[in-house]
């Protein structure tokens, strides 16, 4: 009977052990995850699990009884110290495990950055469920943070930190919030919903760190009772490079998440496709796991999907498919309180942003996936969905030709 080793109980791990299953595999599988914790989704944790709103329960991906009704084994507050390539096991605080093939889901940490003493007292990064307990009981008693970063992560972090009262600042380096992965558009929203929600931003700024235990941005100085670290990922790429695999921030595999050896598969954060930027989504977990068990199964590699991401800000429900160049039209949709920001090469749709405009995002993916030219002047009718503004092929050559 085979056996597939997953090293790593978080949320791609556990797809990769209920895929397995879906797909068949009537072999022994082991997730093994550093946590006492059984798996669960990380997103939730810098919004609706930190304001307790959602519970820990809701954020389980893979909980002990469905584990044990699937034949899936749980090794959890388990270390992985070594992995014996030409002997096909690895090292574990309890001995040696055997595999036929090894799924590495180890994930990443926070980034730190060299705080002095006084600051770094004051200082936390999220990561783990343990980590934003800590926080959580933190802002109970901060009167006011500062939260170092402008990504996806920090701003989520300032608009919670908001929500239990405090004072927020929001320090970020880049002229324009999100601005690796969002377009202008997106920005500049992300900016209006956290001045509205009070959160005092610092763009462009590059923070001074006094000994003392202040934060200096030119004249002003912060000086917070709390520090909120949200400066990027690294990832846990160690157990992999001890054991000779190739690595470049990250893990490198192929397009069937499948590194240099032909036993060992890498998913989630702590992959990285040769030659693109590393991954770290939701959607992108979820997906390498399954091309992972589509290829240990023999079954057929899952189709790629447009990219796909979503955060809450506050009250509000971003969502992006596809790609958003700033060089595409941008047709922009204001429909109730939500908008959103439709990105097009020539006729053809590349890219949505949706700020609670659900039905929009929804109505991209279908015409994204139907390959087909929109009506540019229908799409800008409101009360007209986006998949009924599709031009048929001899409309589309008549009114876009090549």
């Amino acid at each position: 009977m085979e056996t597939v080793v997953i090293v790593g109980a978080g949320q791609a791990g556990a797809a990769a052990a209920l895929s397995l299953r879906d797909f068949g595999f009537a072999g022994a599988i082991e997730v093994i995850g550093q946590e006492p914790d059984p798996p669960y989704e990380r997103p939730e944790l810098s919004k609706g699990y930190l304001a307790e709103t959602v519970p820990f329960g809701a954020l389980v991906a893979l909980a002990p009884e469905k584990a044990e009704a699937l034949g899936i084994t749980l090794r959890l507050f388990c270390d992985v110290r070594e992995i014996d390539r030409a002997g096909a096991r690895l090292r574990t605080d309890s001995g040696w495990t055997r595999y036929d093939h090894l799924i590495l889901a180890t994930g990443g940490q926070p980034r730190r950055l060299p705080l002095p003493e006084a600051l770094a007292r004051k200082a936390c990064a999220i990561r783990t469920r343990a980590d934003a307990d800590q926080i959580r009981a933190r802002l109970r008693q901060a009167a006011s943070v500062v939260v170092i970063g402008g990504g996806w992560l920090g701003t989520e972090l300032a608009l919670t930190a908001r929500s239990f009262g405090a004072q927020v600042d929001l320090i970020e380096t880049a002229p324009r919030l999100c601005a690796r992965v969002a377009p202008v558009w997106l920005s500049d929203r992300l900016a209006e919903i956290q001045t509205a929600a009070g959160v005092r931003l610092h763009l462009g700024q590059v923070p001074g760190f006094e000994a003392q235990g202040a934060i200096r941005l030119g004249p002003a100085r912060l000086q917070p009772d709390l520090i909120v670290e949200a400066v990027g990922m690294i990832a846990h790429d160690g157990l992999a490079r001890a054991a000779g695999l190739d690595c470049d921030d990250g893990i490198l595999v192929d397009s069937h998440n499948l590194t240099a050896d032909p036993a060992i598969f890498a998913i989630g954060d702590c992959a990285k496709v040769a030659g693109e930027a590393r991954c770290e989504s939701w959607q992108y977990a979820n997906h390498s796991a399954r091309v992972a068990a589509a290829r240990i199964t023999a079954r057929p590699r899952p189709k790629p999907e447009p990219r796909w991401f979503w955060s809450v800000q506050g009250a509000s429900r971003v969502q992006m498919l596809g790609e958003c160049p700033e060089g595409a039209v941008q047709i922009v949709r204001q429909i109730g309180r939500g908008q959103s920001c439709l990105f097009l090469s020539g006729a053809m749709l590349v890219g949505c942003v949706a700020i609670d405009t659900p039905r929009d995002i929804a109505e991209a993916r279908k015409v994204m996936a139907s390959r087909r030219a929109l009506d540019l002047d229908r799409i800008r009718d409101l009360k007209v969905p986006l998949s009924q503004a599709l031009l048929d092929v001899r409309e589309a050559v008549a009114n876009y030709p090549a």
